[in-house]
């Protein structure tokens, strides 16, 4: 039992232990004690040395005098000799002092100057800096690891909302491209291996406070290993993941990661909307935007008819299927051999479907029937082709309906340029997913239930939604009633009183006026109702979802959370202060409303 216990203490001493001090101690040693010995010895030379006072009388330095002569003189600054003008064997004295001294300084200063300049002592300074800060944090905050293009994303809209984030990325450069701190909130980062356990450790995945770990890094194989560790070292914190591989997503999924992000195959569904439900789509692409970004006044439309879709890839692949689920009529054009082999081996009914080419060129195009096509997708993986098609496709059929995909943030204004109907970018298509996961899960389960509408209903609700938002990017949050969410909707609730959605879209500053807001989706016990009625009756641990303008979110906290709102939107006198009157209005008004049961 020794033996087992004796490594573990030393481990934890050893982890006392400050690395930058450590490593100061450790490279500073041999300067510091050649400083005070020649400092010593100096000291000692002007003691026993005597001099002459004033008088003429023979005196001895005291150790402060010693200690403060050798002081400005290893530093060359001269004040003159003190307290009494120094005799030959002292000035003698002094004249080795100074040489001993400067050149130990000089030895000790390179030595300060070779430890700063030290890559493994600016790491350990780095992350000793970066433990401080993140250690500082004491509210709730979200650890997201890769400061890429969807990594930035993630990280400005949840410091829009004023979540706390901590980010671990290993390319410096990155932290250039994208300023973090032009950010709402300040957010420590570290620039490490992401997937190392120890880095994740640094930035605090075990503390209670973490509420989750997002991956976002360009390697699947690094989000795999986040997914791990994370799953291990704080297994209740929620985690999501990006994966652009079906084999790393499926790896992902067998230890539960609460979420896997594949931008093909979510963009796959979104285009199914499009083709499903145009007015749907739209509503997608308000709720799920960018809070700076521009909302479509006008959904999509698609002429029915055949279309083409350039690559075969991982893009290419789920698109496919989703053509085949609508059963709309879709020529592939893939260039090289082996994939095409394999399509026509796993789709031997649709193996017609399928033509070899490249799709940049005139020629294969016209094979592929581009005179008569609605649309085409421009779906491969370089950017440079997939402008190259849409522009030879624009030439051959100017009414064509493109879809491009767009890999490199920085080719943005090409693909502005080539004016695509729609385009498809995977680190926006992640970016955001994994708002709506962290920032407003319930959005999730209303886009699920909508998929199933039809396009009568979508129509109602894009109407609902412009009446509230008008041009304007519309807000979503989330209310959850229970006594530290809402406290003064829960006190109303326990006095006996029937609190309705009607209640809580009433203005609080007016309540003859209703905020600007919708309610999307009600959920209590598992239950959910899409687009509830304003007569909702509310209890205890009932979720709704909201989406509006973001000052109809401000006004509303005030109802939520005072109780003089409340009343007065709901015209009831305020509730006395007391704990005795509390008691008997309770029970005098247990169940009875003082306005009327339509209001």
């Amino acid at each position: 039992m020794m033996n087992n216990e004796e490594p573990e203490k030393q481990e934890t001493s050893e982890e006392a232990i400050n690395p930058v001090i450590s490593m100061i101690m450790s490279r500073m040693r041999v300067p510091l004690i050649i400083l005070i010995v020649i400092y010593a010895i100096s000291m000692m030379g002007l003691i026993l040395i005597p001099g002459i006072d004033d008088q003429g009388n023979p005196w001895h330095m005291s150790i402060f005098h010693a200690f403060y002569y050798v002081s400005f003189t290893a530093t060359t600054i001269g004040f003159g000799e003190i307290p009494y003008a120094l005799n030959d064997a002292q000035r003698l004295w002094v004249i080795c002092t100074i040489y001993m001294t400067v050149i130990s300084w000089l030895y000790a200063i390179g030595n300060i100057l070779g430890l700063v300049q030290d890559p493994v002592f600016k790491k350990a300074r780095n992350e000793n800096k970066f433990k401080n800060q993140a250690s500082k944090i004491h509210e709730p905050f979200y650890l997201v690891c890769g400061l890429g293009e969807t990594g930035y994303e993630v990280v400005k809209a949840l410091t829009n909302e004023h979540y706390r984030v901590v980010v671990i990325e290993e390319d410096q450069e990155s932290l250039l491209e994208n300023n973090i701190y032009d950010l709402q909130e300040f957010v420590p980062c570290l620039i490490a291996d992401a997937s190392a356990p120890k880095n994740l450790e640094l930035a605090g995945i075990s503390r209670s406070n973490c509420n989750g770990v997002i991956g976002a890094t360009a390697s699947d194989e690094t989000n795999l290993k986040i997914a791990i560790s994370s799953k291990l070292l704080h297994p209740e914190g929620k985690v999501v993941c990006r994966s652009d591989l079906l084999s790393y997503e499926e790896n992902m999924r067998s230890f539960n990661t609460d979420y896997v992000v594949n931008p093909y195959n979510t963009f796959a569904d979104i285009f199914s909307m499009l083709l499903h439900t145009p007015s749907l789509h739209l509503i997608f692409d308000w709720l799920t935007g960018a809070p700076d970004s521009q909302i479509t006044d006008e959904p999509l439309q698609l002429d029915y008819g055949r279309w083409i879709l350039c690559s075969y890839g991982r893009f290419g692949k789920a698109l496919y299927q989703k053509f085949l689920e609508h059963d709309v009529e879709v020529t592939v054009l893939e260039s090289n051999e082996e994939v095409h082999e394999g399509f026509v081996r796993s789709n031997i009914d649709q193996s017609q479907d399928i033509v070899i080419g490249t799709g940049i060129d005139e020629k294969s195009l016209k094979k592929a029937g581009i005179d008569t096509a609605v649309g085409i997708i421009a779906g491969g993986d370089d950017d440079s082709n997939n402008l190259s098609t849409i522009m030879t496709a624009r030439q051959l059929n100017p009414d064509i309906f493109v879809v491009a995909r767009q890999n490199l943030r920085g080719n943005s204004e090409l693909f502005n340029k080539v004016k695509a109907d729609l385009v498809m970018q995977p680190r926006e298509i992640t970016a955001r997913m994994i708002r709506v996961l962290f920032l407003n899960p319930m959005l999730c389960d209303f886009l699920k239930i909508a998929n199933k509408q039809d396009d009568v209903w979508s129509n109602v609700v894009v109407s609902r939604l412009s009446a509230v938002i008008g041009e304007s990017k519309p807000h979503i949050w989330t209310i959850v009633i229970g006594p530290k969410e809402t406290p003064a909707v829960f006190k109303a609730i326990a006095f006996g009183r029937t609190i309705t959605l009607d209640s809580l879209t009433m203005d609080p500053l007016s309540s003859t006026s209703k905020l600007e807001c919708v309610a999307l989706l009600f959920a209590r016990n598992g239950d959910y109702q899409i687009m509830p009625d304003d007569e909702t009756e509310l209890k205890d641990g009932d979720r709704i979802l909201f989406s509006g303008m973001r000052e109809a979110m401000n006004s509303m906290n005030w109802t939520l959370n005072v109780m003089a709102s409340l009343n007065y939107v709901m015209n009831y006198e305020n509730e006395p202060e007391s704990y005795l009157l509390k008691a008997l209005m309770r029970k005098r008004f247990k169940g009875h409303e003082r306005r009327g049961a339509n209001r």
